[in-house]
């Protein structure tokens, strides 16, 4: 294209700035930035940077007991003096109701023992905690630490530990929370209100209703002096066997029948018995089926007991015992008389005689022969007379479940409540086992038992091994999402369908879903996909170039995108996309349908959970999981893994820096922010890696100190909350240091350690020189191609820019607070290159850097690339800082500069 040589200058507008990443950099749209980090997208109005993270929650591992309920440790607590070295690699949130109202919430988590390095030994095994926050030990609420299952080896953790294979999810039906891990029984957990100062746990383990509860007949008509015989002749067994026992039922009964003149029978008095009417001779059907209020946990119904007697008429009772710890109900059912009905068919239509609450039964004895009854303090006794006639009994309730289930729940990683009803999928044998048949099955639907499941609860897709791997609710359906499509599961008058739809649309892992109002988001290996209560599949491409290019990019890119998590923050409308590996999140804001993103993500997974708000409300949030770069390297005992929220606003910390106004920093530190130490050194530390070899990094690391001290503070109580925090050089004697990052690998009152970003795969050696700065938040704009609107040959235009500037609006600093640099920092990219071909900041006349270019205005300070800049058509501006504590508005950006003639003499014709 033939133009004339012509000063040019491209104007940038960032009031409505949001990241499109659909396609490479130079087919960004002009309207959006190809890239933006850092910034806060709940309002429009100019860039304005995220306002970081707040610490919710310190894990406390070394305080599990079963004081206040699970399991103790086979041997002594393996974090009781390594806690510091621990590291959470799964957790869930939940929260339950305990009793009538009392809330109870908390974490799941699945921890990995901390390593000796002393020895050194690794030890590569995890164990299976919870931490709930209930009145334990007083009547104000605090946070207890259970031990759920120990010593889980590598294989059979979850899919974010080293070599974890398993899938896992935690779902709560109201009052209890189940835990599924592919290839184990999954486990659940209640809580009951013994005292307004006690809301113990109460571990069930395995989940499922267990054994049938054993259901006997009395021989004959239980009178004044009968007994129950403990010690009856073979092939029969005791009526009452110890509920408390592994392999019994937590619950037996025996039915009778009295004479025909109801006389108090021997053992005990009831006080419904006077009330008891009598039954005409016949045949009746008796069952029973225990429950747990507290949990709303059900027994399998026992077998019907056929009752036949003649020649008068007789009323009925039970008498029973249970386990307390399990069950506080029982459910009495039985059929009229057959005689009166269809014969052997009504035998097996059970209506509801009564449900009763145990307690209110309970007697000291039962009277027994032939041995002694079973005790403890979680054993009692019960005796209750039936209270229904015929003719009352048919206007209740019937039994419309199976009346014979499972044992255990299926041993599936992936579990759901749809409307009452449990669904399990990704079923397997053991967490390893990656052949199973991709079955889901549900639990009963008549009732909500999700404990129950039945045979024919089952879904088996056509595509053998399409397992779901995780469920999310969409609308009144539930997504199960596989690896190779969608499974669409709806429940109507009590029975569950299932649609298999969208082949090919499978998703990466099992966190890599979440929703979003009536919309599930979930992420695929081209890019982020939604689907709809209707079924419909939506393509959302604003990130498919960065998801395909580079999360998906060479070898381990399945693998990187497994671990990918997501959740949505409701307090800030934000959707969180988490890519751990890679320390990078995207950010969709939904009040403003700004896209974004985040780097420094000290975070393992992002889940949607609970946070007590100032007022005493739970309110759902995304949670972040932190744990140290480096356990191995860590020395500082009071670190303990964390978790994170996202800050609402600016200053919404838990730590804020003493005097600090705004507060704005990633993490959530009370340290200084700027320091130039005089003091660095090189230094080596050792770790074990994920396959549990010994790694040795020499003079891979610096220990900085200034004075004898920490840089950034002298107290080791608030260094714990360095460790994970990015660290950039500020100012040196070279710019071509400016911006480089190392991590806080360790910190105490005297010193920090610092090494290179991912140090667990990284080995090169990181920059630190100069003024540092404490976790900053990183902000960059990366504009659009330069192009000229009224051209339609943009392609064919070759430009030269010279110089980048900007408008800064609304920037506050801290007064006596303040570091000695506030800049700004620009170049220009070059096609789709990683690297900038231009780059500098603003320097004076001199060639000195300005030191604070960040000012209110259109600054005079500018970026320049020298009198002649680059010749080329492909070029993108890009705007970045660093600095902690700065709150400003970046409105606008320019890029001066010039188009060029097009030179015939280099043509090939």
């Amino acid at each position: 294209m033939q133009v004339p040589e012509t000063d040019v200058t491209w104007t940038y507008s960032l009031l409505t700035a949001s990241e499109s990443k659909a396609s490479a950099r130079t087919g960004t749209p002009p309207t959006n930035a190809a890239e933006l980090v850092g910034v806060d997208g709940s309002n429009n109005g100019g860039i304005q940077p995220f306002p970081g993270f707040r610490e919710l929650h310190r894990f406390a591992p070394e305080l599990a007991n079963n004081t206040y309920g699970g399991i103790s440790f086979t041997s002594s607590n393996p974090y009781t003096s390594l806690a510091h070295r621990s590291r959470v690699v799964d957790f869930w949130s939940f929260s339950v109701i305990a009793g009538a109202s009392t809330r109870v919430f908390g974490y799941v988590y699945l921890i990995r023992r901390p390593n000796d390095m002393t020895t050194p030994t690794c030890n590569n095994a995890y164990d299976l905690m919870m931490e709930f926050y209930a009145p334990n030990g007083s009547t104000t609420p605090q946070f207890r630490t259970i031990l759920l299952q120990e010593n889980i080896q590598p294989g059979a953790a979850s899919l974010l530990a080293d070599q974890g294979k398993a899938v896992m999810s935690v779902e709560t039906t109201g009052k209890a929370v189940y835990i599924f891990r592919r290839g184990v029984p999954p486990i659940a957990v209640y809580f009951k209100v013994v005292s307004t100062s006690s809301t113990p746990a109460t571990l069930v383990s395995p989940a499922g209703p267990g054994i049938m509860p054993k259901a006997t007949l009395f021989s004959g008509t239980f009178g004044t002096s009968s007994t129950h015989n403990l010690a009856p002749a073979a092939p029969l067994t005791t009526p009452f066997p110890n509920p408390t026992t592994g392999g019994n039922p937590l619950g037996s009964v025996v039915f009778a029948r009295t004479t025909t003149t109801p006389n108090q029978p021997a053992g005990a008095t009831i006080s419904n018995f006077e009330t008891a009417p009598v039954q005409l001779a016949g045949t009746y059907s008796l069952a029973v089926q225990f429950e747990d209020t507290r949990s709303g946990r059900k027994s399998q119904l026992t077998t019907n007991i056929e009752l036949t007697f003649t020649g008068g008429s007789n009323a009925f009772l039970i008498d029973g015992i249970y386990n307390n710890d399990y069950y506080d109900t029982l459910n009495i059912y039985r059929s009229v008389r057959t005689g009166n009905a269809a014969g052997a068919y009504t035998s097996g239509i059970l209506q509801l005689e009564a449900q009763i609450t145990l307690s209110s039964y309970i007697t000291t004895t039962l009277p027994v022969s032939g041995g002694t009854l079973p005790s403890g303090s979680n054993i009692k006794y019960f005796r209750y007379a039936y209270q229904l006639t015929d003719s009352a009994l048919v206007m209740q309730d019937v039994f419309l479940d199976k009346p014979s289930y499972s044992t255990e729940m299926p041993k599936g990683g992936a579990g759901a409540l749809l409307d009452g009803t449990m669904l399990v999928g990704n079923i397997s044998e053991s967490a390893s086992d990656l052949t199973g048949t991709g079955e889901t099955r549900w639990s009963a639907g008549g009732a909500d038992s999700p404990e129950l499941f039945t045979a024919s609860g089952i879904y088996k897709p056509s595509n053998v091994g399409d397992a779901v791997t995780c469920f999310k609710r969409t609308g009144q359906i539930m997504a199960g999402l596989t690896r190779n499509g969608v499974q669409i599961f709806n429940k109507d008058n009590g029975f569950v369908r299932v649609l298999a739809a969208h082949q090919g649309y499978g998703v990466t892992g099992p966190y890599a879903a979440t929703t979003v109002g009536p919309v599930t988001y979930f992420m695929n290996y081209r890019g982020l996909k939604a689907i709809y209560p209707d079924g419909r599949l939506d393509d959302v491409q604003a990130i498919n170039q960065l998801v395909s290019d580079q999360w998906y990019s060479g070898t381990t890119g399945a693998q990187e995108l497994s671990k990918v998590s997501m959740a949505f923050d409701p307090a800030t409308l934000c959707m969180y996309i988490l890519n751990p590996t890679r320390q990078q999140a995207v950010q969709m804001w939904f009040a403003t349908g700004v896209v974004s993103e985040l780097q420094d993500m000290s975070f393992a997974k992002v889940t949607q959970g609970w946070w007590e708000d100032a007022d005493g409300q739970l309110v759902p949030r995304a949670l972040f999981l932190f744990n140290a770069p480096l356990p191995d390297v860590v020395t500082n005992t009071a670190f303990r893994p964390a978790v994170y929220m996202p800050c609402r606003t600016y200053g919404d910390k838990s730590y804020p820096e003493a005097g600090t106004d705004p507060v704005l920093t990633m993490l959530d530190c009370e340290s200084g922010h700027y320091s130039t130490p005089d003091t660095i050194t090189t230094s080596s530390y050792t770790f074990y890696d994920d396959t549990c070899t010994l790694q040795t990094r020499t003079n891979k690391a610096f220990t900085v100190s200034d004075g004898a001290k920490n840089p950034f503070t002298n107290s080791a109580s608030v260094a714990v909350r360095m460790i994970g925090a990015s660290v950039y050089v500020m100012f040196s004697s070279s710019k071509n240091n400016y911006g480089s990052k190392s991590v806080v690998l360790d910190a105490n009152g005297s010193q920090i350690v610092l090494g290179a970003v991912q140090p667990r795969t990284n080995t090169t050696t990181p920059v630190v020189t100069g003024t540092i700065v404490l976790d900053p938040v990183f902000v960059r704009w990366v504009g659009a191609p330069m192009r000229l609107a009224e051209s339609k040959d943009e392609e064919f235009v070759v430009k030269q820019p010279t110089s980048v500037g900007a408008v800064f609006t609304d920037v506050e600093v801290t007064a006596g607070k303040e570091g000695d640099y506030r800049y700004w920092y620009a170049g220009i990219y070059r096609e789709n290159e990683d690297t900038p071909i231009l780059e500098d900041v603003p320097l004076d006349t001199s060639g000195a850097l300005i030191n604070k270019s960040i000012q209110r205005g259109d600054t005079p300070n500018w970026v320049a690339f020298g009198k002649h800049g680059i010749l080329g058509q492909w070029f993108s501006p890009f705007v970045e800082t660093w600095v902690p504590n700065l709150k400003y508005r970046l409105v606008g950006v320019q890029v001066k500069g010039r188009i060029l003639p097009t030179d015939r003499t280099r043509r090939t014709y």
